[in-house]
């Protein structure tokens, strides 16, 4: 029951990372991969990738979770669909790592691997509505990676100092 509470809070903190949104194109600046990545990391590949796949269900039915308060499943087959649901998969393979070891480096080459898919999967749909690979990756990744980068640096650590919490209690 407390995972599933954790989960919860989570799939809140994800809409309120997505709503912390600077709109500059198809796709926008938010905080929501921050909280992708801090649910993975504190929750693992069960109910981290439970409480995302929550948030993606959420806004698919149409309530204005995702950046700039919209919801519906057109978003979901729209241009930024493909980030959506590759924070599903993503958040999983960030979970499955990361419950293999719990220090640093470790969490940073597990959100590398979920943030790559996050990518792949968000540049692919993209580039269905953009129709030219290279401005797909001048409007779909080359503006985010550096912040996004520096968000799973933080969350990493945030996630290992908040663990280190845990166990002391």
């Amino acid at each position: 029951m407390k995972q599933l509470v954790k989960a919860g809070t989570f799939t809140a903190l994800i809409v309120v990372g997505a709503w912390i949104s600077i709109p500059i194109g198809p796709v926008p600046f938010t905080l929501q991969v921050f909280f992708v990545f801090l649910a993975a990391y504190m929750l693992g590949k069960k109910y981290g990738t439970l409480s995302i796949a929550t948030y993606v269900l959420l806004g698919a039915i149409g309530l204005p979770v995702f950046a700039n308060f919209k919801g519906g499943a057109h978003v979901l087959i729209g241009p930024t669909g493909g980030y959506l649901f590759g924070f599903i998969l993503g958040g999983f393979v960030i979970g499955l790592l990361s419950e293999k070891r719990e220090n640093f480096v470790w969490y940073l080459v597990s959100g590398l691997s979920g943030l790559g898919i996050i990518y792949l999967l968000g540049v692919f749909v993209l580039n269905f509505y953009v129709h030219d690979i290279k401005k797909t990756v001048a409007l779909g990744f080359a503006p985010f990676i550096w912040f996004d980068l520096i968000k799973l640096i933080v969350a990493a650590a945030i996630a290992l100092r908040l663990k280190k919490l845990e166990v002391k209690r």
